[in-house]
């Protein structure tokens, strides 16, 4: 049997805050952390809970207001990770356990008048001495949200939608702002069911985010991984301008993801031309939300020049629409070599 000493009050009193120091250090918690969680606005977007407003502008609306460009505006506090993300993803309970840390985290989904399509963005909303605001890196703009009644105010100083900060050259081709123009200044968002808010979300992500596990678990397994394609005759036939007649992506056997939580590869490019002559090149490929992205340039592994997509169980896709392949491999390549499907292949297909 133990026997239990118990501390006299003077010398607890003096241990215990050493105590809670040091537990609060193994948790990586400051003392006040769970004090200092809160949410900006709690009643109407509580910690922890999925919401969704939004609102619809009819056409009898946008008549009345014809320099409205927004003709939907939607706000989605979500906390269900996509697996289809190449992208690891958080569990919700680590998603939850992350807000409110100094700011709550939102996406403002929009329709326009003038462009087809759906624009989104994420922010940040904190209290400030004048309310409540919602923000986007990188001067990116934003707006401030207030309660009226079970419904939200949104009061526009103008954002950025799909581009801005860290965004693709992709993306930034569809860059947009919303101007808080003469009817775009302030928007009512009402309480909307969270499927709502999930349909949208659901409908930005490309079509290939479906087609077949992630492209990052098929490079994390262990030993070489090869990705192939050989063109036959019949194939290059019927595209004249491929000069590409092999085409191969190996991941080496000692490969190693540099960050799980961003993971990024070197990997080897090789391909064979009509005429018989082979290149290679080593290059980066990092995840870039439902792809991986290749620079052309390992010296400038931020750049993003072609990409690495699914294409079912046993396929991916790599995607060059601006031609830069032509750099990477320093080749003269054909308008027809900037789309190829490569198959799961053994790492023999690879080596030549």
């Amino acid at each position: 049997m133990h026997t239990v000493r118990v501390l006299p009050p003077r010398l607890r009193s003096c241990i215990l805050p050493f105590v809670v120091l040091a537990l609060n250090a193994l948790c990586g918690m400051s003392p006040a952390t769970a004090q200092d969680k809160a949410s900006p606005l709690p009643s109407h977007l509580p910690l922890g809970t999925e919401a969704c407003f939004g609102r619809n502008y009819d056409a009898a609306h946008l008549a009345k207001h014809p320099q409205q460009r927004v003709t939907s505006f939607h706000l989605f506090r979500d906390f269900t990770p996509d697996p289809s993300k190449e992208t690891p993803q958080s569990t919700p309970e680590q998603l939850r356990s992350e807000d409110g840390d100094g700011s709550i985290h939102v996406t403002a989904f929009v329709r326009l008048r003038d462009r087809p399509g759906l624009f989104w963005n994420g922010l940040e909303c904190h209290k400030t001495d004048s309310g409540v605001r919602c923000g986007i890196d990188c001067d990116g703009g934003g707006f401030r949200l207030r309660a009226a009644g079970q419904s939200l105010m949104a009061d526009n100083e103008g954002f950025v939608v799909v581009g801005g900060c860290g965004a693709s050259d992709d993306e930034q081709e569809q860059a947009d702002f919303v101007s808080p123009g003469a009817d775009d200044r302030t928007f009512r968002l009402d309480p909307k069911p969270v499927a709502e808010c999930r349909a949208l979300e659901d409908s930005r992500k490309p079509a290939w985010a479906r087609l077949g596990p992630p492209i990052r678990e098929r490079l994390a397994r262990d030993g070489e991984v090869c990705f192939a394609r050989s063109y036959d005759a019949a194939h290059l036939a019927r595209h004249p301008k491929q000069k590409v007649r092999r085409f191969a992506l190996l991941k080496a056997a000692d490969a190693r993801a540099d960050n799980p939580d961003w993971p990024s590869y070197e990997l080897t490019f090789r391909i064979e031309t009509r005429d018989g002559k082979r290149y290679e090149k080593k290059t980066n490929c990092s995840v870039d939300n439902y792809a991986f992205a290749c620079t052309h340039d390992p010296q400038r592994d931020t750049q993003r020049d072609f990409y690495l997509t699914r294409a079912g169980a046993s396929a991916i896709m790599l995607r060059d629409r601006r031609g830069t392949l032509v750099e990477l491999f320093d080749a003269p390549l054909g308008s027809d070599d900037q789309l190829f499907r490569l198959h799961d292949s053994p790492p023999g297909a690879c080596h030549f």
